[in-house]
C-alpha cells in the first residue's frame, strides 16, 4: 500500500485542446488513502485500477448513509492554504453517480439545522447532520478530477462554476469558516438495491491552488456525431443520417392537421363552463374551487410545459476531447453555436434539424412544435420558452421577467439591500419591461423571477447580514427596529449578550453563531420586514406598468419557511416548483395562508433507459412508468380546487454532455433528434383531454403510483 502525506508537487499538464505546456500545480495536501480505508466500515479496498493505471480505492455503497472519511478533523490539514478540494474519481456504472462532500465544524457531530434538498419530501434522517454540503454530478465510466472550491463554504452561492467532465454542482447548507472545518466525508447516491448498487473507484483526494486539467481523452468519444451518448444503445437511438431524416419526416406527417379538441376554446379553455370575460386572463373561484378564466370567459387550467423552443445546447468548453465530432462553424451550423460567458455551448438539436432540413429548418421546427402542441393538447407555452415563436402561433404562454432588482451590496446570497434607495429604482425600471406586453390577449401572466437563492433552506435573513460588517440601509433599518424595541442599550446587550456602547455600534457587529435566542428572535422577526418590504416594492412596480395581467409570483423552489408565505398576499396567483413523489406537495396550506390559487411552475420525472445517465429530480423506472408519473401528479394535482396550472420541466432533454450547468437529465417530451417520447406524450396528452373534468369531479383522478425510484440530480 502507498501512503500520502503532505507534498508540493510540479506537474506537467496536458490541456485537452492537445497542445503541452508545463504548469507549477501544488499539490499542498494528499490524503491519506491508507487511512481512508482502515477507518471506514466496511465496503472499501485497495485494486489495481486499469483505468487510473494505478492502485484505487474501489467500494460499492450499500445504502444512503455509507460515508468515507477523508479527515477526521483532527489532522493539521492546510485549508488556509487552499482554494480547491479535488478527487481523481471514476463511476463504472450505466447511470450517473451524486457525490457528497460533507463539511461538519469543528466540534459538532450535527448541524443547527438539517440540510434539505430540493425534490426530497422530507430531511434526509441521517445520524449526524454536517453542515454545509456541496454536490456533483459525476459521469459514468469517465475518469474525472471533480473540483470543489473552497470560497463555497461562506454559504453565499448555490450552484458551482462548471468544470470539464463535471456535472452540476450544488451547495447546501449553512456557512463555515475554513478554520472551523472538522471532519470532512464522501456520501455516494444513486443507492437503491438490488438495481442501483454504485461502484465507485477514487485515485487520489488533494488540496490544491490551481484548478487541475482533465484526465486524458478517452478512447472511445462519449458523444456521437448526433449529440447522443456512445456508451450505450437504446430503442429509438439514431444510427445514420438516414434514419435521422425519416424519423424527422414522419413526424413532420404526423402532425399536420392536429387540432385542439372541439369542446376547447382558441384559447385552450373548457366551452362547458363560463364565467364574465374580461378580455384578458384572470382568476376566480366559483364557491368550489379556483380557476383560470380566458379573454372569452371559459374556465381555464394552464397544462403547460416549460422551455419549449428549439434551443438544447451544451458545454462544449474543456471538454472537445469527449465528441466524435463537432460541426464546422460555417453557414449551416453558426445557429448551433453560441457563447456564455466565456464558454463555447452547441446545440445538437439544431444540428440535427441543420442537417435534414437545412436553411428551412427553423420554420420546420416551429410547423412540427405547433403540431404537437395541439395533439398533446398542451394549452399553454409555459416558462423559459421562446416568447417570439408563442407570440407568433397565438398560442398562451407566461412570461419570466428577467433582472429582478437588485443593489450593489447583497445581504444573504441574492437577497438586495431592500430599504435602499437604489432598491426602489431598479424596481422601477425593471417593471418597464412589461410595457411591450401589457395589450397581449395571449399572455396568462409574469413570473417575478425563478427559485431565489435566499429561499433555499430555512434562513434567517437577518442575522445573515452579520456574517460580515458590511453597512446597508437595510441594517441601519434593523437597527432603529432594536432601538424602537429595547430603548436603550443595556436592554439590548442583556437580550443579545453583547457589551456595545450604542445602538451606533451594530452597524459594524459581526457574528458566526448567534449569541442568544432572543438575538435570534429578533432576526427573525426583522427578516419577515425584509422579505415584506422586498416584494411590496416590486409588486406595486408592476402592476402601475401593467394592470391586465396576472403576478405569477416568485417561482419557490419550495416552501422552505415561513417567509416565503409572507410574499403571497401580493400576488395573483402562488407559484412554487413542486419536484415530489408521487403527486405535487402541500398546496392546500399555500391556498388557506395566502388566499390565492396556486400554480406548480416545475415538476418532472425521468428514467436511465433510453439515452441520458440521469433521472432529474424525481425518478421512474422506464418511460412507460414516466406517463403514469405524469399523469398521477397531474391529475391528482388538478383534482384539488386550489390548483389552477401545472407546469411540466422541460419540452426537450437535456444533452448528455451537460447543459451549461451540467444538469443532463432525461426529462423531455422530446430526445436530442427531435424523436417524442411516445408513452409520456400519450399519456399527457389523456391527462389534459380529461383535466377538465377531473377538475369538476366528473372523472376520477387517475391513481396509480409508480413504483419509487432514485433520484439521480445535482
Amino acid at each position: 500500500m502507498r501512503s500520502f502525506n503532505l507534498v508540493i508537487a510540479i506537474i506537467t499538464i496536458t490541456f485537452l485542446t492537445g497542445c503541452k505546456r508545463n504548469i507549477e500545480q501544488q499539490i499542498l495536501y494528499s490524503f491519506n488513502l491508507d487511512r481512508i480505508v482502515e477507518q471506514s466500515q466496511g465496503g472499501l479496498a485497495w485494486n489495481k485500477s486499469p483505468e487510473f493505471e494505478k492502485n484505487a480505492v474501489v467500494f460499492a455503497p450499500q445504502n444512503r448513509e455509507f460515508s468515507i472519511t477523508i479527515t477526521d478533523g483532527r489532522d493539521s490539514v492546510p485549508w488556509a492554504d487552499a482554494k480547491y478540494l479535488v478527487c481523481e474519481i471514476m463511476s463504472t456504472n450505466p447511470y450517473s453517480a451524486i457525490v457528497y462532500v460533507d463539511f461538519y465544524k469543528k466540534g459538532e457531530d450535527f448541524s443547527e439545522a438539517n440540510i434539505v434538498q430540493q425534490g426530497e419530501a422530507s430531511e434526509q434522517e441521517f445520524s449526524e447532520q454536517p453542515r454545509i454540503s456541496p454536490k456533483v454530478g459525476i459521469l459514468p465510466n469517465l475518469k474525472t478530477k471533480m473540483v470543489i472550491p473552497l470560497s463555497h463554504l461562506d454559504g453565499q452561492e448555490i450552484f458551482m462554476k462548471r468544470f470539464p467532465r463535471q456535472l452540476k454542482g450544488t451547495v447546501m447548507g449553512h456557512r463555515l469558516d475554513i478554520a472551523e472545518i472538522g471532519k470532512v466525508v464522501l456520501r455516494f447516491e444513486p443507492v437503491m438495491l438490488p438495481e442501483y448498487s454504485p461502484k465507485i473507484e477514487i485515485a487520489a483526494v488533494y488540496l490544491t491552488d490551481t484548478i487541475p486539467t482533465a484526465f486524458e481523452k478517452p478512447e472511445m468519444p462519449y458523444v456521437d456525431e448526433f449529440g447522443q451518448w456512445n456508451q450505450k444503445d437504446w430503442l429509438g437511438k439514431v444510427h445514420n443520417i438516414k434514419e435521422l431524416t425519416d424519423n424527422m419526416v414522419a413526424l413532420e406527417l404526423s402532425v399536420k392537421e392536429a387540432s385542439f379538441p372541439d369542446q376547447w376554446s382558441r384559447y385552450g379553455g373548457w366551452k362547458s363552463l363560463k364565467f364574465k370575460s374580461s378580455g384578458f386572463f384572470r382568476v376566480h373561484h366559483d364557491g368550489k374551487r379556483w380557476w383560470f378564466v380566458d379573454p372569452e370567459g371559459y374556465a381555464f387550467l394552464s397544462a403547460g410545459v416549460d422551455c419549449i423552443g428549439d434551443n438544447a445546447d451544451g458545454m462544449v468548453s474543456g471538454q472537445e476531447d469527449l465528441f466524435a465530432w463537432l460541426p464546422p462553424q460555417d453557414s449551416m451550423h453558426q445557429n448551433a453555436y453560441r457563447e456564455r460567458g466565456d464558454n463555447r455551448m452547441l446545440n445538437f438539436l439544431r444540428v440535427n434539424m441543420n442537417r435534414v432540413y437545412g436553411p428551412d429548418a427553423r420554420a420546420k421546427w416551429e410547423a412540427i412544435t405547433q403540431g404537437l402542441l395541439k395533439q398533446y393538447r398542451i394549452n399553454t407555452i409555459a416558462n423559459w420558452s421562446d416568447l417570439e415563436f408563442a407570440r407568433k402561433i397565438g398560442h398562451p404562454y407566461v412570461l419570466n421577467m428577467r433582472d429582478f432588482p437588485s443593489t450593489q451590496v447583497l445581504l444573504y446570497r441574492d437577497f438586495p439591500d431592500v430599504f435602499s434607495e437604489e432598491y426602489r429604482k431598479n424596481a422601477v425600471a425593471y417593471a418597464g419591461q412589461l410595457e411591450a406586453y401589457k395589450e397581449d390577449k395571449y399572455l396568462i401572466g409574469y413570473f417575478l423571477s425563478n427559485e431565489p437563492h435566499w429561499a433555499f433552506g430555512d434562513n434567517n435573513l437577518a442575522f445573515e447580514m452579520f456574517a460580515v460588517s458590511t453597512s446597508s440601509e437595510t441594517r441601519l433599518e434593523f437597527i432603529r427596529y432594536l432601538e424602537k424595541k429595547y430603548k436603550n442599550i443595556q436592554s439590548f446587550n442583556s437580550a443579545w449578550r453583547q457589551n456595545l456602547a450604542s445602538f451606533d455600534e451594530i452597524s459594524t457587529l459581526v457574528m458566526k453563531d448567534s449569541p442568544s435566542e432572543e438575538c435570534w428572535k429578533d432576526c427573525n422577526a426583522f427578516s419577515g420586514i425584509m422579505v415584506d418590504t422586498y416584494i411590496q416594492t416590486v409588486c406595486s412596480e408592476v402592476k402601475k406598468v401593467d394592470p391586465n395581467h396576472l403576478n405569477l409570483g416568485l417561482r419557490y423552489a419550495w416552501i422552505s419557511s415561513d417567509l416565503c408565505y409572507r410574499a403571497g398576499t401580493w400576488f395573483d396567483v402562488f407559484s412554487i416548483n413542486g419536484y415530489s413523489y408521487p403527486g405535487p406537495p402541500e398546496t392546500g396550506e399555500i391556498a388557506r395562508r395566502s388566499g390565492k390559487p396556486v400554480l406548480i411552475g416545475e415538476y418532472h420525472f425521468g428514467a436511465t433507459d433510453r439515452g441520458l445517465p440521469s433521472t432529474g429530480i424525481q425518478g421512474a423506472e422506464d418511460q412507460q412508468a414516466r406517463g403514469e408519473a405524469y399523469r398521477y401528479y397531474l391529475e391528482q394535482g388538478f383534482a384539488r380546487p386550489e390548483v389552477i396550472g401545472i407546469h411540466y420541466f422541460q419540452w426537450m432533454d437535456q444533452p448528455v454532455f451537460g447543459r451549461f450547468d451540467g444538469e443532463n437529465y432525461n426529462i423531455g417530451f422530446l430526445d436530442i433528434c427531435l424523436r417524442p417520447y411516445s408513452e409520456l406524450a400519450g399519456q399527457a396528452a389523456a391527462s389534459h383531454e380529461v383535466m377538465y373534468g377531473v377538475a369538476t369531479g366528473e372523472v376520477k383522478p387517475f391513481d396509480r403510483v409508480i413504483k419509487k425510484s432514485p433520484q439521480i440530480y445535482f
